[in-house]
C-alpha cells in the first residue's frame, strides 16, 4: 500500500479528512518538505494542497520533478497544489478540480489568485480572507441565480483583483464596489456562500480514498530524466539536507 501524505491547510476546510482516507496530514508545504516526504516513503502520494510562500520559501518546481523521479505519485489541487499541477502537467504531476483545470486554461492568472491570509496552524489554520478564485466563482454563482447582472459580476471581480490578498474579503470588495457604484451597498455579503477550493481538495482526497480502497493506483507517468542543477543543490542544502542521502545523479 503507498503512505499516502496530505500538505494542507485553509483549503482543507471544516470536514477535514475523507472518512476513510488513511493518511498522513501535514500543514501546508514549504521548500523542502515534498523531498523530505519521499524521503521517508519513496514511493508515497503526495496530495499537495496548500502551500507557504511568505516568510519561507515555497515548494520548488524542482522538487517536484525530483519526486516524480524517485516514484512517487504528486498530485494538486485546489490552492499551490492547483498552480504546481498546472505548471508541471507535462512532466507528470497531477491536477485535480475546477481550480486546476482553470489555471492551467489562463496562464497568465497570477499567482495570487489562490492566495489567502490565514491562521497559523497552531490556532487552526483557517483562511482570514478569500481567494481570488473563490470570490470569481461566487460572482457567477451570483450571476446565475439571478442575484446580479452581469455587468455588476464583471465590476466585482475587477474589484476583487484590485485588493491585496491580504484584503480580499467580501465585506471590502462590496464597500469598495459601492464608492463606485452606491447601488451595490446593499448586496448581501453572504453572497459568498462556498469555497471551491474546499470543493477541490475534497474531490481529489475522495478519489485517492478510493484508489486507496480498492488498491489501484496510475502507472507513474514516463518523466524526464532528472538532472540536479545548481540551484536545487544550494536549495536543498540550505534547508537542511545532506547530499550523500539525496539521490540525485
Amino acid at each position: 500500500m503507498r503512505h499516502v501524505v496530505v500538505f494542507a491547510g485553509p483549503s482543507l476546510g471544516p470536514n477535514g479528512l475523507p472518512e476513510g482516507l488513511d493518511a498522513e496530514i501535514l500543514g501546508p508545504a514549504a521548500q523542502g518538505d515534498i523531498v523530505a516526504a519521499v524521503q521517508q516513503n519513496e514511493k508515497c502520494v503526495i496530495a499537495l494542497i496548500d502551500g507557504l510562500f511568505q516568510g519561507v520559501p515555497a515548494v520548488r518546481h524542482k522538487e517536484i520533478l525530483w519526486a516524480l523521479d524517485q516514484g512517487a505519485l504528486v498530485y494538486g489541487a485546489a490552492s499551490m497544489g492547483a498552480m504546481r499541477a498546472a505548471e508541471l502537467s507535462l512532466h507528470g504531476m497531477q491536477g485535480r478540480g475546477l481550480v486546476y483545470r482553470w489555471l492551467r486554461r489562463y496562464s497568465l492568472v497570477p499567482d495570487d489568485a489562490v492566495a489567502v491570509l490565514h491562521a497559523p496552524q497552531e490556532l487552526g489554520g483557517g483562511a482570514i480572507t478569500n481567494a481570488l478564485v473563490d470570490l470569481r466563482m461566487s460572482f457567477k454563482r451570483a450571476l446565475r441565480a439571478g442575484l446580479v447582472d452581469r455587468a455588476t459580476a464583471e465590476d466585482l471581480a475587477k474589484v476583487a483583483e484590485k485588493l491585496h490578498y491580504t484584503r480580499r474579503t467580501m465585506p471590502n470588495v462590496l464597500r469598495d464596489a459601492a464608492r463606485l457604484r452606491p447601488e451595490l451597498a446593499d448586496l448581501d455579503s453572504r453572497i459568498l456562500n462556498r469555497s471551491q477550493k474546499q470543493q477541490d481538495a475534497q474531490l481529489l482526497l475522495r478519489e485517492l480514498r478510493d484508489r486507496q480502497k480498492d488498491g489501484i493506483w496510475p502507472v507513474p507517468a514516463s518523466v524526464p530524466k532528472f538532472f540536479a542543477t545548481d540551484v536545487f543543490l544550494h536549495d536543498m542544502v540550505a534547508g537542511g539536507f545532506s547530499l550523500d542521502t539525496l539521490k540525485v545523479d
